[in-house]
């Protein structure tokens, strides 16, 4: 899209013999039927365009000046101009025009074809560089943003100092190391805050590292402006001025500091401690004991917090890691739903149309193949998302056989993976997404305890409380069993706290079995651990029996399917292939059907086709299906509205949630016509 040439020559032959010229040489050519056409390709994405003067005059050019006045900073779109060939000047009006153009380039007609050929490769080239300028701007928003976040974790402030100036650039986080709280910080002013007896040391130290080209390190105390003092570290490494040779003087130093002001109270608290012992040596050796054991304790405890502060920096980036991985599952969901929905609807249609046997059990293959897929998916989103606790009447032993493929993708191939199920049903109060979750992360936990490979067995059983740290009463207990390393008996007492792990550094967060632990309590059970170091480890999750709960089956009425009114539906889908399903479904039940690509052209058409029914995508380019259904609202308050969406960020547990009815993609026909219905239902009910 970005390399395309768009063309508006809306008289003559113009627009067809230039893009004859320019296919000639591999080029993407549109031509455009008038300006407003070419105002939403633009948007669509190109190289450069090219536009006759007499449509200049279009009344949605306007539009186009405005899109070439706000565009980024990286930007200059190209234009190249067809002119008619002139013998007076041209009027004022028409070069007021050109001049609106900005970045344009004027060819006088009649054209020579190797004119035109260089004008449009030049204009293309361009345009490549600008798009490279923005690729290089936004590396360097990006490494600039990760360089703030590696300060902010690291509690440090970043400075530049002119050395022929004096001035100082300075961070907020540095400024606060010296206790000020202005917006700014000038070089005199930290001259004062230096504690008087270091401030000779730290310019003898400035001054080297200015009159000898070398890196600034140095120490020294500073008073706050609430007269306590506080011990700062600054480090800095001196610049040239461009195009400097070696031996030129710094022009300016670049460094950070830190406020180390708990190290040097932690050494001098040491120290004291050593100048005690080295006193009392001689007289009193319990007492030399006593202290050592101290200084131990303090040392052991300032270990302890480096240690637990360096675990919860690497939660956080595992966090920020899985928080990432997350949206890129459900966008990649999202997509792969719409391909999803278009194979499987047509595989119903196919069934519906045809009466060969033969085509007949194909198609149903290829439904059923879909039908895993769309399974998969909506597990994935579900991973993808999170939610609120939403606790209801689960069957363990169908949520199970539900997550099999999901369990043996995530343990590979060299894990062997069994169940065992004591009773054929087992019911129980839990949020179904969660309680998976809990399960993936035991399943995930038992395979890397058998890095060699082993045995995954999951059991599911009906039992008593075995004890009074279990209230009394009845329990599915879902057990999770592998043959892996084990775990020592000193630490089972704390694997279900959060943070803690056995993994290695950067294998595991420690907030696995803590969240599975966390999810089996909101469910009214608790978790439990057995393990053996060598003999394997079987953690269980026992959860309150409920009675079984019998669904209403839904029984379709003869001709449910088919609407006899012929009401009028709006279809807005970006997606060509989902958009035209859509369309042949809803005809197919009778229904009279309009469409729109996007957001912004469905509610133009909202006027003038009236219908009785909006139907529109949540992930379309330019305006989402929410926005669209609120500015849909505003006119049509008691339109109603199906928002089809297989995206995670909308949460379809609920029929129906402020005013509009949800769709889960991929659905099939059927259910497509039970929804559309209902929405009609309530609109006629209004």
């Amino acid at each position: 899209m970005e390399n395309r040439v768009l063309i508006l020559a809306p008289r003559g032959r113009d627009a067809d013999v230039v893009g004859e010229v320019l296919s000639k040489d591999g080029r993407n050519c549109l031509s455009c039927l008038n300006a407003a056409m070419l105002n939403a390709e633009l948007r669509g994405g190109a190289g450069t365009a090219l536009i006759a003067e007499e449509a200049l005059s279009d009344s949605d050019m306007p539009q186009l000046f405005q899109w070439l006045g706000q565009q980024p900073t990286w930007s200059d779109f190209p234009l190249i101009l067809l002119a008619t060939k002139r013998t007076e000047r041209r009027p004022e009006q028409a070069l007021d025009r050109l001049e609106l153009l900005g970045n344009v380039v004027v060819l006088e007609r009649p054209l020579n074809a190797e004119t035109l050929r260089r004008a449009v490769s030049s204009a293309l080239r361009a345009r490549l560089r600008q798009y490279e300028a923005r690729r290089q701007l936004a590396e360097r928003v990006e490494a600039q943003e990760r360089l703030h976040l590696a300060l902010a974790a690291g509690q440090l402030g970043s400075w530049e100092l002119d050395v022929e100036t004096g001035a100082l650039r300075s961070t907020e986080a540095f400024r606060k190391i010296y206790g000020h709280k202005g917006p700014t910080l000038d070089y005199a002013q930290i001259i004062q805050l230096v504690h008087p007896d270091d401030r000779e040391m730290r310019q003898r130290a400035l001054d080297s590292c200015i009159n000898n080209n070398t890196n600034l390190t140095v120490e020294y105390r500073v008073i706050w402006p609430d007269d306590t003092v506080h011990w700062v570290q600054s480090r800095g490494h001196p610049m040239r001025a461009p195009g400097s040779v070696s031996g030129t003087s710094t022009t300016r130093i670049i460094g950070v500091s830190l406020d180390v002001t708990d190290r040097h109270e932690v050494n001098e608290k040491i120290l004291a401690s050593q100048l005690v012992v080295e006193r009392l040596n001689d007289t009193l050796e319990s007492r030399i004991a006593e202290r050592t054991q101290e200084l131990a304790s303090a040392n052991d405890r300032l270990m302890k917090e480096i240690h637990e502060r360096a675990k919860v920096q690497a939660v956080l980036v595992q966090a920020q890691k899985m928080e990432a991985l997350g949206q890129l599952t459900g966008g990649i969901a999202h997509d792969f739903n719409n391909l999803l929905n278009v194979i499987m609807g047509n595989a119903e249609l196919i069934t519906r149309v045809t009466r060969d046997e033969r085509v007949q059990t194909m198609a149903q293959t290829v439904k059923r193949a879909t039908e895993r897929g769309a399974k998969l998916t909506g597990q994935l989103l579900t991973f993808s998302r999170s939610s609120n606790l939403d606790l209801k009447a689960i069957d363990v032993i169908s949520m199970l056989h539900g997550m099999r493929d999901m369990l043996t993708l995530s343990l590979g191939t060299g894990i062997h993976f069994g169940t065992r199920f004591d009773v054929k049903e087992a019911w129980t109060d839990a949020d179904a997404n969660q309680l998976e979750l809990a399960v993936l992360n035991l399943a995930i936990n038992a395979r890397d305890a058998m890095p060699d490979g082993g045995l995954l067995t999951i059991r599911v059983s009906e039992r008593t409380a075995p004890d009074e740290a279990v209230p009394s009463g009845h329990y599915v207990v879902i057990g999770v069993s592998d043959t892996g390393t084990g775990i020592a008996p000193e630490l089972l007492t704390r694997v279900f706290d959060p943070f803690f792990t056995t993994k290695p550094v950067g294998k595991g967060t420690g907030l696995g079995l803590s969240q599975v632990y966390g999810i089996a309590r909101q469910a009214g059970g608790t978790a439990r651990i057995q393990s053996e170091p060598g003999e394997g480890t079987t953690v269980e999750l026992w959860l309150p029996l409920r009675e079984r709960v019998v669904a209403k089956a839904e029984v379709a009425q003869p001709g449910e399917e088919i609407s006899g009114a012929h009401e009028r539906i709006l279809v807005i889908e970006d997606d060509v292939d989902v958009r035209a399903f859509l369309v042949d479904c809803l005809k197919m039940l009778g229904y009279t059907v309009t469409e729109a690509s996007h957001g912004r052209a469905g509610l133009e058409r909202l006027q003038a086709d009236n219908p009785d029914l909006l139907m529109v995508d949540f992930a379309m380019p330019g305006m989402n299906g929410l926005e669209v259904i609120a500015e849909a609202k505003r006119s049509r308050p008691q339109l109603p509205v199906i928002l089809a969406t297989g995206y995670a960020d909308v949460d379809v547990s609920k029929d129906r949630v402020e005013g509009y009815a949800v769709l889960r993609k991929p659905f099939q026909i059927g259910e497509l016509a039970r929804t559309v219905k209902a929405a009609l239902t309530t609109r006629s009910n209004v």
